[in-house]
């Protein structure tokens, strides 16, 4: 079903049953009302008959039956009976119209003092009239025509208007609710113009600050992240397939001069080691590949642990010296806090280790005196790793692109490498919810900064 549909749906049955609720309520305290006021009238002829049977001394029975006959305000089938203490009939007005009360009856009225009941068709109400010799009891009844015709009246209308409202609020609740899904129905329309090639188009609203307008908002932030997946992806596989065609075009090569002529023994062990060597290169792509896939794709942070974080730094430092002997990890432990609950975070102790292990590496390596400077922090409640060294440092216009994968700057064109370290480092960081920043000059200091 569609929204509009079952918007209209909803609002009719929200609205109808409002509708049918109020006009039950009031169909019933309107009845109820006539009911009173029909009772009120009995009352006021049974106290009526009464005063002038008992009070005015020339009106006996008889004369008194004739007044009633010649009012003019008389009920349908009316009939009015009074009863003394001993029970007995005074007065009849009607000879014709007869309800029979029995002497429990009497005795109920002139112990609660006004009793209302129904005798076939009649409404009668019972009722003690005070006179200066004592108590009687006069009943009155007559049929409610009145409220009756009223009543059906009054559902008459009420059903109609029921049902007219019904009507209008099908026809208004399908016209607003067409209004408040359209603008869906044009996201819908420029997302079905979308594709591959065209993912740098974005959608349009009229109104940012509603539902919608946020909708579309975070819709072209997909978009945003689409488009740059995409691009990612297209670099990626273009520099994946640089770097493998070099090694796999260099074997080849080497082989293929290698059967042109017989050559001698040591020949053939140089072009072998060669050849290793290539392969070597290749797995060494292919692992760190695996890895920066791996990082990519796999939900870490559900086996985050506490972990220490200067503990890693010592345990990086030695493995990255173990690489070579040349290489040099200085700390710089002034700025170390004292409390050890500040060093703790929560994390992957491998992962962590891998990408300080990284940066190490690159600074002893791009570092002419092969060292490298460590600094631990803590900044706002946050952790800070500053690895730096001195040496060509690295060129402005190659710092926003340091790190993607395969990216090498003119730098390290002399220094062996595949570009995918620090390419591994930030997503390391980021996957820990760091953050990682760069700060170089030429023929200067060149700083690497985590916060975590």
């Amino acid at each position: 079903m569609q929204i509009r549909s079952r918007l209209t749906y909803q609002f009719t049955y929200l609205v109808s049953a409002i509708l049918f609720v109020s006009y039950f309520i009031i169909y019933v305290f309107t009845q109820q009302n006539y009911k009173d006021k029909f009772y009120s009238r009995l009352r006021q002829k049974a106290n009526t008959a009464a005063e002038l049977l008992v009070n005015v001394k020339q009106v006996d029975s008889k004369l008194l039956r004739i007044i009633d006959r010649a009012n003019r305000d008389i009920l349908y089938r009316e009939n009015i009976m009074a009863y003394d203490t001993c029970n007995e009939r005074i007065y009849r007005s009607n000879d014709t119209i007869n309800f029979h009360i029995d002497v429990n009856r009497v005795r109920e009225v002139f112990k609660k003092k006004e009793v209302r009941f129904e005798m076939d068709d009649l409404e009668v109400l019972g009722t003690v009239f005070v006179t200066p010799e004592g108590q009687i009891v006069v009943f009155a009844g007559a049929v409610d025509q009145y409220t009756v015709e009223n009543a059906k009246d009054l559902k008459n209308i009420l059903i109609a208007l029921f049902l007219l409202f019904v009507f209008i609020v099908v026809i208004s609740g399908w016209f607003f609710a067409g209004r408040a899904v359209s603008p869906i129905s044009e996201v819908i329309k420029q997302v079905d113009l979308l594709s591959p090639k065209r993912l740098e188009q974005r959608l349009e609203t009229a109104d940012s600050e509603d539902e919608i307008g946020k909708m579309v908002a975070t819709i072209n932030r997909l978009l945003e992240r689409i488009e740059s997946a995409f691009r990612f992806q297209k670099t990626f596989i273009a520099n994946v397939s640089h770097e493998l065609k070099n090694p796999l075009t260099k074997i080849s090569a080497q082989l293929e001069v290698s059967l042109l002529n017989e050559r001698s023994t040591a020949d053939y062990k140089s072009t072998i080691a060669s050849v290793l060597e290539d392969t070597q290169d290749l797995a060494a792509i292919t692992e760190s590949l695996l890895e920066l896939n791996k990082i990519s794709v796999s939900d870490y942070q559900a086996g985050f642990q506490l972990i220490r974080i200067d503990e890693i730094l010592w345990e990086a430092r030695s493995l990255t010296q173990k690489l070579n002997t040349s290489y040099k990890v200085l700390f710089d432990t002034q700025f170390m806090p004292e409390d050890e609950e500040l060093l703790m975070i929560k994390g992957d102790e491998k992962l962590i280790l891998t990408a300080i292990k990284n940066l190490m590496e690159n600074a002893c390596k791009f570092s002419p005196n092969k060292q490298a400077f460590v600094q631990l922090a803590i900044e706002h409640n946050k952790i800070v790793i500053e690895v730096k060294n001195e040496g060509k440092g690295i060129p402005e216009a190659d710092l926003p692109y340091i790190f993607q994968p395969f990216f090498r700057g003119e730098n390290t064109a002399n220094s062996k490498g595949y570009g995918i370290g620090l390419s591994l480092v930030e997503r390391i960081v980021h996957l820990h919810t760091g953050q990682i920043t760069v700060q170089s000059e030429l023929n200067g200091w060149t700083t690497f900064s985590i916060r975590l």
